[in-house]
């Protein structure tokens, strides 16, 4: 019962990876998307490019905790990653805020990015809008799982640490008292 109750919490993505693994499929999809926006970057935005250097060295630090299982190198991907369910949560109540009241802004925008010329709501419109609202839903849902994953990552290591790491009552200090009298 407590092999298959410690099995379960040793396991995410419902039960069907082992958090290692996860881990291993978060750092994947981290530097997948490092290259992705790096790519992008390079064709259009060259100076900005030192806006990777935060998450590249968290992808990093995260590999080199993975290779050693040092649970103290697992803060910063924690930490990354409330940041950015922070940032979906306040970038989805701006978008829907401006969704509600101030329609024409967004207009205005896709017209920008777009390159057309509308002055009102159309099909594509709420096409695009729908589109932008999932990707910040996805994105925080995706980062809120990488949080998880990372603090139960952490947790699994520093459980194995105290179970296979030196305890003190194993090793009992022996302290010898001179015994002789200078009478």
């Amino acid at each position: 019962m407590t092999s298959d109750s410690s099995r379960r919490h040793d396991r995410c993505l419902f039960g069907s990876l082992h958090l290692k693994n996860g881990m291993k499929l978060l750092l994947l999809v981290g530097f997948a998307a490092i290259a992705a926006i790096l790519g992008f970057l390079l064709l259009h935005f060259r100076k900005a490019i030192f806006v990777l250097s935060i998450p590249t060295a968290v992808s990093l630090v995260t590999l080199y905790a993975l290779l050693r299982d040092d649970p103290r190198c697992l803060w910063p991907i924690v930490g990354i990653s409330f940041f950015h369910v922070f940032v979906s949560l306040y970038s989805g109540l701006i978008f829907l805020f401006y969704f509600t009241f101030k329609p024409l802004y967004i207009i205005m925008v896709l017209n920008w990015a777009f390159d057309t010329l509308h002055s009102e709501k159309t099909a594509s419109y709420y096409t695009q809008c729908a589109v932008i609202a999932l990707v910040i839903v996805v994105f925080g849902v995706f980062n809120a799982w990488q949080a998880t994953v990372s603090l139960s990552f952490r947790r699994l290591l520093s459980l194995e640490a105290l179970q296979n790491g030196p305890s003190e009552k194993a090793s009992p200090i022996v302290v010898v008292v001179n015994g002789t009298s200078s009478h």
